[in-house]
């Protein structure tokens, strides 16, 4: 999902007007008149980017149910984010367990081999 904010370059809280100023300022900087070759094309993708996200974000009933799919989206990358820290965490602990397992066991080999070798 794109970020609309990202895009006009504003906080999530930013008023209609601080909107519509950053909308002028992009729309100026990415003009693709101002730019030839592929700048030229980056230019129109842009522009097109920018006017998307400006319809969106100066729409109220747009806005209302773009922010709570946004606010989802949100929340569904935390929740994956966390989930797969957990899962780094839960391998991480089960390697350090193995390695301590193999550590002991390692060491009671070689004191069954020192015992060993002092019977001889």
């Amino acid at each position: 999902m794109k970020n609309y904010y990202e895009i006009l370059e504003v906080n999530k809280k930013a008023s209609k007007e601080v909107i519509e100023k950053a909308y002028k300022v992009l729309v100026k900087k990415y003009h693709p008149d101002l730019y030839s070759g592929q700048k030229k094309n980056y230019a129109e993708e842009k522009i097109k980017e920018i006017n998307e996200a400006y319809s969106v974000l100066t729409d109220e009933f747009m806005k209302a149910q773009y922010d709570a799919e946004l606010e989802k989206q949100e929340q569904e990358d935390l929740y994956k984010k966390y989930n797969q820290k957990q899962s780094e965490n839960t391998q991480r602990n089960m390697n350090s367990t193995n390695n301590v397992h193999r550590e002991n066991k390692s060491q009671k080999s070689r004191t069954k081999q020192e015992k060993r070798s002092r019977r001889f």
